[in-house]
C-alpha cells in the first residue's frame, strides 16, 4: 500500500422502490466496505472548470480498472477519517456521494461530492 492511499468506506445504494407510509422514497444502502484509495481534492484546471463553485466540495480517486462496474452513481462514501462505526442505518455517517464513475483506458476515475451538512 502506498503512503498516499487512505482508508475509506463505500456503501452501495440498493436499487429498488421502497417508500415510507407517506409515499416518500426510502434510500437504503448495503453494509459499507473498506477500501484503500488515493483520494485527493480536485485541483486540475479541467476539474475546476467542470465543477466550478462545487470544486471545493469535491474529491477524486483514480483507481484500478479491476473495479469496473463495482461502484455506481449515488453510492455513498466515508472520507476524511469518517467511519461507519456505530451506525444503526447503513449510510447514516457517510459524508460524500459518488458521481457516475468514469472509465479510462486502464483506470477508473471516481468523483466524490461532499453531502450538505456533513
Amino acid at each position: 500500500m502506498s503512503k498516499w492511499q487512505k482508508e475509506i468506506y463505500i456503501a452501495k445504494k440498493i436499487d429498488g422502490n421502497t417508500n415510507d407510509e407517506y409515499g416518500n422514497p426510502i434510500v437504503l444502502y448495503e453494509e459499507p466496505k473498506k477500501y484503500y484509495f488515493n483520494v485527493q481534492p480536485v485541483s486540475s484546471e479541467v476539474d475546476l472548470m467542470e465543477f466550478g463553485e462545487k470544486a471545493s466540495m469535491m474529491q477524486k480517486a483514480v483507481i484500478s480498472i479491476s473495479f469496473k462496474n463495482v461502484f455506481k452513481e449515488n453510492d455513498v462514501a466515508y472520507l476524511d477519517d469518517v467511519k461507519p462505526d456505530g451506525e444503526t442505518k447503513y449510510g447514516a455517517n457517510a459524508n460524500y456521494r459518488l458521481y457516475p464513475p468514469r472509465n479510462g483506458n486502464k483506470v477508473i476515475i471516481i468523483y466524490f461530492e461532499r453531502l450538505a451538512g456533513k
